[in-house]
This record gives structure tokens, C-alpha cells and sequence, in this order.
């Protein structure tokens, strides 16, 4: 694991998207995978003014999405499918045939779970993956306590998860349960570029550093990912070790 620490949010953002930028440079058909959340927000505005300056070219690329929340509308704000393609997808200019997300409203959730599997596969596995870390450790909707040996699925949210999740909807909006590529896949990408921010992630920076490798918190796992980086502000390292 490579961890780089900067003196506040714009700084780490700059330096996630110059991460990215730097793989589809390399990589024009890259295969990315991204988040939701506060996190990485900046990082994708980041991106697309990069993107635009340089004439970094996104359309021979292909794009996953980490979650959803299951029972949600793709049209509805708050939704992954909803801010990813705000954040991400229309300012890069990445069109909807360069894209798989999970369907929130599939009727079949372990078929939904397979496809995704096999579009995955068929890409021939993620080069770049970009997340975030919840305050209990999870990555995606891999709660604490799951099967590390999963792929996509089906996942019980913890209170900590749903009440952040309400942050991201213009109403009180009913969930209870999420879809999620797994931690066998998170293991499996090429890179994983990790980010926190804020005093608020410093504990569980510090659990997921300097703690033991445990499901409980899934964080953990990056220091024995094979190409890890860990990208936090000084206020999210406050509390490392070393």
C-alpha cells in the first residue's frame, strides 16, 4: 500500500485525477470503476476540467459502477446511477454503451449479480477502482463482517451506511438494502485509489492503517493489496501511526 498524505482536499483531488488521467493516458481503453459519495467528488470535477484542457480522450474506455441502493430509480437523485453519470459520465463525455451499472430496481437480484460478474470478466477485470471508506470501514456496501471471497451481491446496510445514504436525497427516501461488487474485486483491480478526507474518516483511517487485516473492517484489506493508494488529507491522517 502507498499512502499519500496532502494538506487538504483540493490537493488530494487534483492528485487522484492526475491518478486517472495517467491510466487512460497509458491505457487509452482503460477499464474504470467508480464510486459515489462526498469523497470523490472533487476528484471527478478534477478530472473533467483535466480532461478538457489536455483533450484526454474517455471514449474507448469502459465504466462500472461500485453500487446502488436496491429499490431506487436510476432517474432519482441520490441515486448512484443518478450522480455518477452527473458527475462523471456526461462531463467526460462517456456515452451509456461505455457503461455497466447495477440495475436498483431488478427483480432478480442474483442474476443482476452474475451479469455484472461476466461483464467484468468479459472486460478482462478493472485496471483502476476508484473508492471511498465509510465510518465503519466498509468499501462499496461490503459491510463489516462480510465474505471476502464474494463478488457482486446483495447486501444488509448498517445504520451508519443509511443514514449517510439519506444525505444524498432531496427527501426522506425508504432504504434498507444495497447491491455491490464484492471485496474479491476490489482485491482484484490493477489499482485501487482509495480517498478520505476530514477529521471525521481519522479513526478509521488509523483502523484501517495500522490495524489488523480484518472483514471487520474491509478497509483493512488494502495493505495486502498488490497496488494500493491511499490518498488522505492531513486532517484524515491525524491519527496514523507512522
Amino acid at each position: 500500500m502507498e499512502c499519500r498524505i496532502f494538506d487538504d482536499y483540493n490537493g488530494l483531488s487534483d492528485a487522484a485525477a492526475e491518478l486517472i488521467i495517467q491510466i487512460v493516458e497509458r491505457k487509452p481503453d482503460a477499464v474504470l470503476c467508480f464510486a459515489t459519495g462526498n469523497s470523490p467528488v472533487g476528484t471527478y470535477r478534477a478530472l473533467a476540467i483535466k480532461a478538457k484542457e489536455r483533450g484526454i480522450d474517455f471514449s474507448q474506455c469502459f465504466c462500472f459502477g461500485l453500487d446502488e441502493w436496491l429499490g431506487i430509480p436510476p432517474e432519482k437523485k441520490g441515486s448512484c446511477h443518478y450522480l455518477l453519470y452527473e458527475q462523471v459520465f456526461h462531463p467526460l463525455g462517456i456515452q451509456e454503451s461505455q457503461v455497466h451499472l447495477f440495475d436498483g430496481l431488478t427483480k432478480d437480484i442474483d442474476m443482476e449479480c452474475r451479469i455484472m460478474n461476466g461483464e467484468i470478466d468479459y472486460a478482462g477485470g478493472i485496471d483502476c477502482m476508484l473508492v471511498g471508506i465509510g465510518l465503519n470501514g466498509h468499501i462499496g456496501f461490503n459491510e463489516p463482517g462480510v465474505d471476502m471471497e464474494l463478488r457482486a451481491h446483495e447486501q444488509e446496510l448498517h445504520g451508519s451506511t443509511l443514514a449517510s445514504g439519506q444525505l444524498y436525497f432531496n427527501e426522506p427516501t425508504a432504504i434498507a438494502k444495497g447491491i455491490t461488487l464484492g471485496m474479491a474485486q476490489v482485491m482484484n483491480a490493477r489499482t485501487l485509489l482509495l480517498l478520505a478526507n476530514g477529521i471525521s474518516k481519522s479513526e478509521i483511517i488509523h483502523k484501517a492503517c495500522d490495524g489488523p487485516v480484518t472483514n471487520e473492517v474491509p478497509a483493512s484489506y488494502i495493505q495486502k493489496h498488490r497496488h494500493a493508494v491511499l490518498m488522505i488529507d492531513k486532517e484524515a491522517a491525524s491519527k496514523l501511526d507512522k
